[in-house]
């Protein structure tokens, strides 16, 4: 950890994440693990966010947060220090959520990319989602987005 890092506690400057941004940033990470983000990638995080009960009480302003927040982490650090940050403050609770909904923004715009591959395999490891229940999750969002 650099001086800085110590000093802003090491999210530039946001300290520790909450739970939705923890939820909110997978999502994102899904949406750049290939280096852009798409369209439907976009309207894929908004809406699976908007869904859910984690997000029911958190007006426009909050919400524009929350992603300028773990955004701007993706932005300085990466995605995969977004995701480190991401999987300690993410509820147990919300674990199998968080993988299946970034299953689904990655089959979003109908290609699966080889980062996309790659991100997905060590977000199920990271989030310490067995093997057979990352596979029944995967088949079902191939499903979902089928046609």
């Amino acid at each position: 950890m650099g001086l800085f890092d110590s000093l802003f506690g090491g999210l530039g400057g946001g300290g520790t994440l909450n739970a939705q941004e923890a939820f909110a940033g997978i999502l994102l990470g899904a949406s750049a693990c290939d280096g852009h983000i798409a369209d439907e990638e976009v309207h894929g995080l908004i809406v699976a966010l908007v869904r859910m009960k984690l997000f029911e009480r958190v007006n426009d302003k909050q919400f524009d947060q929350i992603l300028n927040k773990v955004h701007k982490i993706q932005k300085q650090k990466g995605v995969d220090a977004l995701i480190d940050a991401c999987v300690p403050a993410l509820p147990r609770d919300l674990v199998n959520a968080a993988f299946a909904n970034a299953c689904d923004i990655v089959l979003a715009d109908g290609i699966v990319e080889q980062d996309e591959k790659i991100f997905m395999d060590k977000l199920q490891l990271k989030l310490g989602i067995d093997a057979n229940t990352a596979k029944t999750i995967v088949q079902v969002m191939i499903i979902k987005n089928r046609g």
